[in-house]
């Protein structure tokens, strides 16, 4: 698939790129959203581009710059289109097309997410955009209370018109999962190690089901030392893993580090599957994973964004990033499928 630029733009002067690709959101409309950082990342900025106009409104300030204990803004698309923002797991903020603030919600029963908190610090928000709804509840990714980088948590989320509240939270094991952290049958095996939740890149809400992209066992950073397996699933209402949509595992056992991180495209139809490594087959190069087909394309970016990441994907419309402040709007050339 060869993509085309269509549209080309910047973001404001002292933003500094999305946060990561999870961080982006298209509505119905069209309208691209991100949560960036702002100001050296001192602070977090909600970006919209809506008929060719680039927008942003300052979310908060963090204190220290990248202080793990801080929570990290994450967009969530709302039945009747708005968008909003859990600014922290206490806050929710509902804002217009063009980034008028509608109103402030405060989230109750932030207590639910104590469950798994560590040496007095909860599960915390982690900038992952939320779709869809899971037996009518938003589902929101949260990365572990201390270290940074590896989402566990699925926290579940009710909104109203004007209230909001956490209701459960919950963590995928590893029955399913080709879980293999050691690449070692007696390491394996061992009586010390447990899995006490596989690392969760992206999970969006599909009536009865969970679409999620899993990213592996590891206890330890996934982006320093690598992870055991990636796969695409479905995950049921009473929590049974199904047969996967697509798996790549065994990679303890090979040469090397391999990782793959995980997003469900706005649009439902595809799956960005960006390398952790520049090492293994794809050489640091993405794919995208044809939900309707069950085929993984090698998109060829456009001339000149040779570097840069596909972030998401809406109608005809493939959105790129170059980690910084230039947007492109992208088509393929030969509409695939």
């Amino acid at each position: 698939m060869r993509l085309a630029t269509t549209a080309e733009f910047r973001l404001p002067g002292r933003a500094d790129g999305p946060i990561r690709a999870g961080s982006c959101l298209i509505s119905g409309a069209g309208v691209f959203y991100a949560v960036v950082w702002w100001d050296g990342g001192a602070r977090y900025a909600l970006v919209s581009i809506a008929d060719r106009v680039v927008q942003s409104v300052l979310l908060d300030e963090l204190g220290e710059p990248f202080d793990v204990a801080y929570d990290a803004p994450a967009p969530v698309l709302l039945d009747d289109g708005a968008l909003g923002v859990i600014v922290d797991a206490g806050t929710l903020r509902v804002y217009e097309t063009d980034l008028r603030l509608r109103h402030e919600i405060a989230i109750v029963g932030d207590d639910v997410l104590n469950r798994f908190a560590r040496h007095g610090q909860r599960p915390r928000v982690t900038a992952h955009a939320s779709r869809g709804a899971f037996a009518a509840e938003h589902v929101v990714v949260l990365d572990e209370p201390i270290t940074v980088g590896n989402p566990r948590y699925l926290a579940f989320l009710r909104i109203g018109e004007t209230n909001a509240a956490w209701t459960r939270i919950r963590t995928l094991g590893p029955d399913g999962f080709p879980v293999d952290r050691f690449g070692d049958d007696e390491l394996n095996e061992s009586p010390d190690v447990s899995v006490n939740g596989c690392i969760v890149g992206d999970a969006v809400g599909y009536g009865d089901s969970l679409l999620v992209c899993v990213e592996g066992s590891d206890a330890s950073s996934v982006r320093k030392y690598g992870a055991d397996f990636f796969a695409i699933t479905r995950v049921t209402t009473d929590g049974t893993v199904t047969e996967p949509l697509y798996q790549q595992s065994g990679w303890k056992r090979r040469p090397g580090k391999h990782g793959i991180n995980g997003k469900v495209t706005s649009s439902g139809r595809y799956v960005l599957l960006t390398p952790v490594f520049a090492a293994g087959e794809w050489k640091g190069r993405q794919r995208l994973f044809d939900l309707e087909t069950g085929e993984v394309i090698e998109p060829v970016l456009p001339h000149g964004a040779a570097k840069m990441r596909i972030v998401d994907h809406h109608e005809a419309a493939f959105w790129l990033s170059d980690g910084a402040q230039r947007i492109l709007c992208a088509e393929a050339e030969e509409p695939h499928g």
